[in-house]
């Protein structure tokens, strides 16, 4: 049974929701701020924050948390809700709600971390987290805690359609629009299997510093997973679609085009022969950044050259790619995956060059490393949740578009492959060394596309290949994804379509 049948017309669904988890009183009258906004007041925010705890009870955990000594201290106070539908043959096989909130304290002292959490968001349950957090620190505490001042930016993340007020309905509805397309597609289809999740996360954060930030994010993701078989032939395909956003991102993003893309893969795959093997040219089609987030944009993580295991920690100012070659993290793209407006420690989202026409220039930071690297910081501070401290993450990353028109690149390409969905792979993040798989790929020939190729695998080196890319495309697409670093965090990759001059294929011949 669902909300909708349980509340039936009487009880708006988002209040029943919030009636469910009174038994602390901590979330009652909390109000979610929805719609388009063109920047976040302070008024607004300091209205949402009065629901979870009042300013003056975050200056008295701050304060616990300092109690012992230690440099610097914060609150990270969390409730989110999720929907869960799982479908496959052509039925609804579970719809799965879920709530987890918590407070998070950490306590720093010299480059020591205290970190405690507690689900229990009653104060007396956060300030034992904060003596926890505080134990690391020896010595009469020192440090005053600044006044709690909201921090107000400019919206990236604006929705108009809240998730908490959609029906299951219309959420189930999604899977079965996407997998009656993907079904129509050809005969051959004879799986498909989709997942619907969706999530509204509410935080509030303050540090000894004197921030006060609170933000609500909303988050939808669609995957697709198509099976099509051909006598003794069996291929897969795969899409997925993200987005921070409310339930307005289907109108933009329509579950249809997802399931007949990925009916189209694994049917067009049917047809493929195996890849060639050997170094040659290859060209990414527009949206395979994955390649560049994993081979190259781990590196570009401060905490990385903090610990000197990045291939980058010695070259700043130096040339590490090809002229052709920028590249940049910008959490305040509208909507995107990796889309905020604060990190996770209250630094305003920014658009950051790291690499710029070839040139390293700068480095992912947090306010650890900004501390250590003697910069600002950049807000890329972010945690998986309130269970987490914040480490340095990437948000959306992507290569910059050049001035050629895609068919261009095709058309001076005689001979290689074109990597048009890229898969799976693993990554050396200290040396840059990868391996990846390509989903749907072709050979190139005389400067056309022709017969798809299957297990066709790149292997190479991140540096080596930005230095090598020679021909980048005027047109750009962005792929979402997750990316595991000790914790998972949501993120964008984008690229334009590129050309790779040379590098390892690996096939099946």
């Amino acid at each position: 049974m669902g909300f909708d049948e349980i509340l039936g017309e009487r009880i708006p669904r988002r209040k029943f929701l919030r009636r469910t988890i009174l038994g602390g009183a901590v979330l009652a009258g909390a109000p979610i701020i929805s719609g388009l906004l063109s920047s976040r007041d302070a008024r607004a925010q300091e209205e949402s924050l009065s629901g979870i705890f009042k300013r003056e009870e975050l200056s008295q955990i701050l304060r616990e948390a300092l109690s012992k000594g230690g440099d610097f201290a914060d609150v990270y106070v969390e409730r989110i809700f999720t929907t869960t539908i799982a479908f496959s043959e052509n039925r609804v096989e579970s719809v799965k709600y879920g709530l987890d909130q918590g407070a998070g304290v950490r306590v720093l002292n010299g480059d020591q971390t205290g970190y405690a959490y507690c689900q229990d968001l009653e104060l007396p349950f956060v300030l034992k987290a904060a003596r926890t957090a505080a134990v690391i620190a020896n010595g009469p505490a020192k440090k005053q805690i600044s006044r709690l001042t909201v921090r107000t930016s400019i919206n990236c993340v604006p929705f108009s359609l809240d998730l908490l007020d959609v029906k299951e309905k219309e959420k189930v509805g999604i899977v079965e629009r996407a997998n009656a397309a993907a079904r129509a597609v050809d005969p051959r289809i004879t799986q498909v299997k989709l997942t619907y999740e969706d999530s509204m996360a509410s935080y509030v954060l303050a540090n000894s510093e004197g921030v006060f930030v609170s933000d609500e994010l909303p988050m939808v993701w669609v995957t697709v997973d198509t099976v099509a078989a051909d006598k003794e032939k069996k291929r897969p395909g795969y899409v997925r679609i993200s987005g921070r956003s409310g339930f307005e991102f289907f109108n933009r993003n329509k579950p249809e085009d997802a399931g007949r893309k990925a009916a189209q893969q694994a049917i067009t795959m049917l047809d493929s022969s195996p890849a060639p093997m050997g170094e040659m040219p290859v060209v990414l089609a527009s949206g395979g950044g994955v390649l560049f987030h994993e081979a190259v944009g781990h590196g570009l993580e401060a905490d990385a050259v903090k610990r000197k295991i990045s291939m980058f920690a010695d070259k700043m100012g130096q040339v590490v790619g090809s002229e052709k070659v920028t590249v940049i993290d910008d959490a305040t793209i509208p909507n995107l995956r990796g889309s905020y407006n604060f990190d996770d420690e209250g630094t305003l989202a920014q658009k950051k060059v790291l690499i710029d026409k070839g040139v390293l220039v700068g480095f992912m930071n947090d306010l650890i490393t900004a501390k250590y690297l003697n910069v600002p910081p950049t807000g890329n501070g972010r945690r998986e949740t309130y269970r987490n401290y914040p480490l340095v993450r990437m948000s959306n990353t992507y290569l910059a578009t050049g001035d050629l028109d895609p068919g261009e690149i095709i058309e001076a390409t005689p001979t290689g492959i074109y990597a048009k969905d890229l898969g799976g792979g693993e990554v050396d993040t200290a040396s840059g060394d990868f391996t990846f798989g390509v989903r749907e790929a072709y050979l190139i020939k005389n400067g056309k596309i022709a017969e798809p190729v299957l297990g066709a695998t790149l292997i190479g080196n991140g540096p080596e290949i930005m230095k090598r890319i020679d021909m980048v495309g005027n047109e750009i697409s962005f792929w979402p994804g997750t990316c595991g670093k000790g914790q998972w965090a949501p993120v964008t990759s984008g690229a334009p379509t590129l050309r790779i001059s040379r590098i390892t294929v690996g096939g099946r011949e």
